[in-house]
């Protein structure tokens, strides 16, 4: 099984996309949150640090697309058969994907967390502006995202298992994140299941960002999104047992 989990995290590691996808989130987070520290007013509010760890969960979103195209990008361009050849049960394939996505995932969302907030301290202190927030709440914002950007990206492997098709893999996670979920809010009385209970909302609650009146506490939030992952990635490995591969 290690020899399938480092030959995992060595194609991620020489995947140009891979890399575009990680340095594109963590420029976004360093972009946006420079941009937030010079030129937001922070006078309504007695949290500013706090502000810069939901920009660091945009990392979260990359880092769902690049579990999707751990998967996906193997039948897009047929390296399927050869990866099927060295490790034939299928089940332990996906496991091995899963498993180095979600150590790749972690460092991602661990980076653009430890990003956003240094930039955001840094540039605050810079304005003579506090930013309110402890070094301890600091440390658990930080693992806590972390956490939910390596289970987003395990998410995202059962998610390309079950639907081998890259573009809608993508498309059809991106709408359900960025229409569905925000079209069903309105929905009287389902803004705040879908916080609690949707991936989505148990992501921000383990990243300490909610916004909801009453978010699950982190680690009832960190075993909701571990249980959604593996319930993807268990029934992506039972699909792929029974398609054939054909590229």
């Amino acid at each position: 099984m290690s020899r399938a989990i480092s030959a995992e995290l060595l194609k991620l590691r020489t995947t140009r996309t891979s890399w575009g996808v990680m340095l594109g989130a963590l420029g976004l987070v360093a972009l946006i949150s420079t941009l937030v520290a010079l030129a937001g007013d922070f006078k309504t509010t007695d949290d500013p640090g706090g502000d810069f760890f939901d920009i660091a969960g945009i990392a979260q979103v990359f880092a769902l697309v690049l579990g999707i195209l751990v998967v996906t990008t193997e039948f897009r361009h047929g390296t399927i058969t050869p990866s099927l050849l060295a490790v034939p049960d299928r089940s332990r394939l996906v496991l091995a994907k899963v498993l180095a996505a979600f150590a790749v995932g972690f460092v991602l969302c661990l980076l653009a967390s430890a990003l956003a907030a240094l930039i955001g301290q840094a540039l605050l202190s810079a304005r003579d502006i506090d930013a309110g927030i402890s070094a301890g709440r600091t440390a658990r914002l930080i693992a806590g995202g972390a956490v939910a950007g390596g289970l987003f990206t395990a998410l995202g492997v059962g998610i390309g298992a079950l639907v081998r098709n890259q573009v809608g893999a993508v498309i059809g996670t991106l709408g359900w994140l960025f229409l569905v979920e925000p079209l069903l809010g309105l929905i009287p009385g389902a803004s705040d299941a879908i916080g609690r209970w949707f991936p989505s909302g148990a992501a921000a609650a383990l990243s300490g960002t909610a916004t909801i009146d009453d978010p699950l506490a982190q680690i009832p939030a960190g075993l909701l999104l571990a249980a959604y992952a593996a319930a993807f990635a268990a029934a992506g490995a039972a699909l792929l047992r029974r398609r054939d591969v054909s590229v």
